[in-house]
């Protein structure tokens, strides 16, 4: 079987310029990481660069877009028919994971105060809103929950503890953690 080099393909351009952006990111930072090295790593010229991406920060932009599409689709679909508190586990692993995968140096990039995609109406808090309603309906939430503010808070905490573990250089399990710090604030939230 004849090896094809994914440079052979010009449809996987795009996605080939995403992925050497991605390692070159997690290997040097956002800031280290130049444009000129982003194309030599994908073996293409820089106009190329500039007919997918307007820029750097548009890289940005991918990662949360392919994020929405997991968890309005695939997760919604690994959700479905399970309990309350088995779908929010699966949610906080799932989303434990996204942080896992994208790097911890880029999580730094990511966790500023003015990233527009820190936005509460994405498709991510959607799906959370999702659980949360289901969880009411259940009763394993009181029937006075506020469902919008519960995903609010919910992600200052898992929010909180991925800032924590980029400050922390990554030394300890994110998805445990976050699990672990979920449990316990749900303690208060819980019907009694």
């Amino acid at each position: 079987m004849a090896f094809t080099s994914n440079k052979s393909r010009p449809g996987n351009t795009r996605q080939r310029i995403f992925d050497s952006a991605l390692t070159l990111m997690k290997a040097k930072g956002y800031q280290g990481a130049t444009i000129r090295d982003i194309c030599q790593k994908a073996g293409v010229a820089p106009s190329s660069f500039y007919s997918h991406f307007s820029s750097k920060s548009d890289l940005l932009q991918d990662i949360y877009a392919r994020s929405d599409g997991y968890f309005s689709s695939e997760l919604l679909l690994l959700l479905e028919g399970k309990p309350f508190f088995q779908q929010l586990e699966i949610y906080v692993r799932a989303y434990a994971q996204l942080n896992i995968d994208t790097g911890l140096e880029m999580m730094r990039v990511l966790f500023n105060p003015e990233n527009e995609w820190f936005s509460r109406e994405r498709p991510m808090q959607k799906t959370l809103l999702k659980v949360i309603h289901m969880g009411i309906e259940s009763g394993d939430l009181s029937q006075d929950t506020d469902p919008e503010q519960l995903v609010r808070d919910l992600f200052i905490v898992l929010r909180g503890t991925c800032y924590d573990w980029c400050v922390r250089e990554g030394s300890y399990d994110l998805e445990k953690t976050m699990l672990k710090q979920v449990h316990y604030f749900l303690w208060g939230a819980l019907k009694s």
